[in-house]
């Protein structure tokens, strides 16, 4: 049994509908018309993993991390096409120790998607055939 189920489903045209079970999103493959692409939204999951466990962190600790934030970047390279480095910026208060500050950091390194990207998961790609599934939710 899986602990995590996203759907990802074609829409119309270039749009894709994401849904976990619980809120959907929809979003198209079109960088000029505003829309996310897929590369932002893992990057997005990844720095709201790492800022959601720092905040916890900083709760359990009485540390005051009001407007903290996380600016993730990342650079391309082809062959294969992937995100060949990652930058992650922690944008946190300026009345912190450098102490709090290093906890912090650790705290949110610590997050389940930034462990799993430095343990690389086992892939296992499958297909299926046969008729789409018609209405309603994925």
């Amino acid at each position: 049994m899986s602990d995590y189920l996203v759907q990802v489903r074609h829409a119309d045209g270039l749009s894709l509908n994401i849904t976990n079970g619980r809120t959907d999103l929809t979003t198209a493959w079109n960088p000029e018309d505003g829309s996310w692409l897929a590369t932002e939204l893992f990057l997005a999951g990844l720095g709201a993993c790492m800022l959601a466990t720092l905040m916890s962190y900083a709760q359990t600790n009485q540390i005051d991390v009001s407007g903290a934030g996380v600016r993730v970047t990342a650079e391309s390279a082809a062959r294969p096409m992937r995100m060949s480095r990652i930058d992650i910026t922690y944008e946190l208060p300026g009345h912190l120790t450098e102490a709090q500050v290093q906890s912090l950091v650790r705290a949110g390194d610590r997050c389940k998607v930034h462990n799993t990207m430095e343990h690389h998961p086992e892939l296992v790609v499958r297909a299926e055939t046969g008729a789409a599934p018609t209405g309603g939710q994925p």
